[in-house]
């Protein structure tokens, strides 16, 4: 068994240096506690190298040596014993090796020499008090060395005996932070590794954060992040275009077919599919709603949140419709197709290549002139006052269109019936070009209206006579646009959109849609404010987006005997972004129903 494993005597009971006839030499005297030995007539005293009171001066010291070298051989074996059952522990002792000792040697397994008058006795259990214990009893561990020996040599101690070479030192257990040196840089190394990881994985998410986020400001228009108020949808943030249903922003326009009996449609809508394509769905006499596939596409080189404008008419026994956009390239493109082929071709205004105002809302409008869309019975149509038309229509018949070309101008072209070419009518200027345009010109009589917004977000109507057979005045010049003040609209959104059909519709600045009667009389056209209406739904006014396109009509439901089965308004916006919501309500008045239509997704 090994001496470190060996059960210690209990070292509490009181001993003098006589049991056993020895006790620990000065080198394994305890640096903790000293105690000078009562009637000692040995004087020592300290070395200034050494800890005081602990060691005797090596005089002294090789003086004992003699003394006790003239111990008997016969006593030999009961030193061995003597050290083999001291009470004291040398557990963390190293013994020196002695070479050339004086006196006789002391063997590797022979105890320590006595110093006489070392040991005293004590109070308390013949115990030293611990230093803690504020004079009590206990506090001590049981295996307190009593005794002022020193457990750890010091090399440098003066006291060593000559002749004497101290031990080899220990190899040091070598430690950083109180872990094998080893294990240590083994830690070290992981958490080396996890830091570079870590850096690596936020240099990799920061780096394809700041790529989206400058693939986002790239899709984003600079203009609207300066002006989001003039912008909607996509160029606003690239996060809010559409991944399903109509594009956010979509531009919508409504061709009526009410001369076209034979079809059992009511009207056509266009608008701008999520992909980007310019598609078209059909509401039937059944009010069912029909198309939005890609097999019902116009055009795919629309601009995102391109304004759409349709004109459908009868003329000479052939329907035409007529759509109006801007490309990505901000073009004016025309597209036509008639009920003789499903083929959408390019109209003369594509010819033209007339470039649009480059800015992510622009105001687009074309309106049909002359009599009620082609048909030349004027009686068959209402006025805005629901009463039958009395006056006949303009004999030339055509096309007007009013688009954007800069912040501030719009420009006018016109096409007239059995013509091939676009002509330049006149420019527009001081007006607001972000905000859509309104045209009333297939009323009765010879007066067209146009409805622009101004730089201060009011509308204001212009309306212009063209019957030649009347003299100019100048309250009522003939061939001349005139603003006609009393009918303003005040505070309307900065890119509303306008629409007429039966009321007048335009988005306030509170975003509501808001519906005006408006008496068309030239100089003298104005609205009854009471008579104004806001569309709501049970919550209250249904708000569309910011800058929602809108497209509005009325249609009525006849019997064979001209009596109306049933009519409505009916007018279409956004509300959600990839959404069209309809709104319905009888011509007389009443509620409003709320539908959103179903866009296909393929």
């Amino acid at each position: 068994m090994d001496r470190h494993d060996e059960p210690r005597d209990n070292m509490s009971s009181p001993r003098s240096y006589t049991d056993g006839q020895w006790s620990p030499p000065p080198r394994f005297q305890e640096h903790d506690q000293v105690y000078a030995a009562e009637g000692s007539p040995q004087t020592y005293s300290p070395n200034p190298n050494s800890p005081p009171g602990l060691s005797p001066h090596l005089q002294e010291y090789q003086q004992h040596e003699y003394q006790h070298s003239q111990i008997s051989s016969q006593n030999h074996e009961g030193y061995q014993d003597g050290y083999s059952n001291s009470p004291y522990s040398t557990e963390k002792e190293t013994p020196y090796t002695t070479y050339n000792a004086l006196g006789n040697p002391t063997p590797d397994f022979s105890g320590p020499q006595v110093v006489p008058g070392q040991f005293s006795e004590y109070p308390h259990g013949h115990r030293s008090l611990s230093p803690s214990s504020q004079g009590g009893t206990t506090l001590t561990s049981p295996q307190l060395r009593p005794y002022g020996f020193k457990e750890h040599v010091d090399p440098s101690d003066s006291i060593s005996r000559p002749g004497t070479v101290p031990p080899p030192v220990p190899p040091k257990d070598d430690r950083k932070c109180g872990m094998k040196k080893r294990t240590f840089f083994i830690l070290i190394g992981c958490v080396l590794i996890w830091l570079i990881a870590l850096g690596l994985g936020l240099g990799l998410g920061l780096g394809l954060g700041l790529k989206k986020k400058s693939s986002n400001e790239t899709k984003s228009d600079p203009f609207c992040r300066s002006k989001p108020e003039l912008c909607i949808g996509g160029a606003l943030q690239s996060n809010y275009f559409s991944k399903q249903g109509a594009f956010n922003g979509t531009g919508i326009a409504l061709a009526g077919e009410s001369w076209n009996t034979g079809q059992r449609r009511i009207f056509t809508l266009y608008f701008q599919h999520h992909t980007g394509d310019i598609r078209f769905m059909q509401y039937t006499t059944d009010r069912k709603w029909v198309g939005g596939k890609k097999s019902e596409t116009v055009a795919s080189d629309a601009k995102d949140g391109s304004p759409i404008s349709a004109v459908a008419t009868f003329i000479n026994s052939t329907q035409y419709f007529h759509i109006f956009y801007v490309d990505k390239n901000h073009t004016i493109k025309q597209v036509t197709k008639t009920n003789t082929s499903d083929i959408w071709q390019p109209g003369p205004l594509t010819d033209l290549k007339l470039k649009a105002y480059d800015n992510p809302s622009v105001g687009l409008q074309a309106c049909w002139k002359g009599n009620y869309y082609g048909d030349s019975d004027f009686t068959k149509f209402p006025t805005a006052s629901g009463q039958q038309n009395q006056q006949p229509f303009e004999e030339r018949l055509g096309i007007n269109i009013w688009f954007a070309i800069d912040d501030s101008t719009f420009q006018q072209y016109a096409w007239y019936n059995g013509q091939n070419v676009w002509v330049p009518i006149q420019r527009w200027q001081g007006f607001n070009t972000h905000a859509g345009v309104g045209c009333y010109s297939w009323g009765e009589g010879t007066t067209t209206y146009a409805m622009l917004s101004n730089k201060q977000n009011d509308i204001e109507f212009w309306w212009k006579d063209t019957n030649t057979t009347t003299s100019s005045q100048d309250k009522h010049p003939i061939n001349s646009w005139v603003n006609s003040t009393s009918g303003a609209i005040r505070g309307v959104y900065p890119t509303t959109s306008l629409g007429y059909t039966t009321y007048f519709y335009a988005q306030m600045a509170d975003k509501s849609i808001k519906g005006y009667n408006i008496t068309y009389q030239a100089e003298n056209t104005t609205f009854v404010e009471d008579q104004t209406f806001t569309i709501t739904d049970p919550a209250g006014p249904v708000k569309g987006l910011g800058g929602t396109h809108l497209t509005v009509t009325a249609f009525a439901e006849k019997d064979a005997d001209r009596k109306t089965l049933w009519d409505s308004l009916y007018v279409f916006y956004q509300t959600a972004g990839d959404d069209i919501t309809a709104f319905t309500r009888p011509l007389a008045g009443g509620e409003w129903t709320k539908g959103t239509l179903a866009i296909p997704n393929e």
